[in-house]
């Protein structure tokens, strides 16, 4: 390869790489927004503080299932430092704000299984640490559910058992597996929480 080509070849790799971090960038940057926007939700608090600069949604009202995309519940897990805003739907560019919650899965609180999903590489990360006694609370429109992990487990992808729905009301929360897996994992880590109490 003469040098002319190298130094087209080089070239063209470096602008290919620059439009990948500035994509990667700017879908990091936009989940960020919409986390900060939505930070006050679901706190009990139609009123609560924003940064300086980020306007807020009103407060949402009823218990209706929002759009695809729209804000559905605040979740927390206190031990792991998890609070995050969960979006509706679990399709990619939603899974790009935050987790998502499956759409026809039950709502939080619901008799029957409520399935949240989330990227590895996002607040879901911490759920690797994650045990049996921890608790979660989701916080919607309907107020406050308490969740108390059950068990962890990893399956591979294909396995659809986690999906079942339950005559209990049951939290499942999804994240790719494993951790530090370069590329689309072949495995999926879930935790099995179910609920402990509610407040409205």
């Amino acid at each position: 390869m003469s040098d002319k080509a190298r130094r087209t070849v080089g070239g063209l790799c470096l602008v290919a790489g620059t439009a990948l971090l500035s994509y990667a960038g700017s879908v990091t940057a936009r989940g960020w927004v919409w986390q900060e926007r939505h930070a006050g939700l679901f706190n009990g608090s139609p009123q609560a503080p924003t940064r300086p600069g980020v306007t807020r949604d009103p407060e949402p009202t009823g218990r209706s299932t929002p759009r695809r995309g729209e804000a559905l519940a605040r979740l927390r897990v206190p031990r792991l430092g998890i609070d995050v805003a969960v979006a509706e739907g679990a399709d990619p560019r939603t899974l790009s704000l935050g987790p998502g919650h499956i759409e026809g899965s039950a709502l939080p609180g619901q008799p029957d299984n409520c399935i949240i999903a989330g990227h590895r590489d996002g607040p879901f990360r911490r759920l690797r640490s994650a045990r049996p006694g921890d608790m979660v609370e989701i916080a919607d429109t309907d107020g406050l559910k308490r969740y108390r992990i059950e068990s962890v487990e990893v399956v591979g992808k294909g396995d659809t058992r986690v999906l079942a729905p339950s005559r209990a009301p049951v939290l499942t929360l999804v994240t790719c597996y494993p951790f530090n897996y370069l590329g689309h994992a072949p495995q999926r880590f879930i935790v099995h929480a179910a609920l402990i109490d509610r407040r409205s």
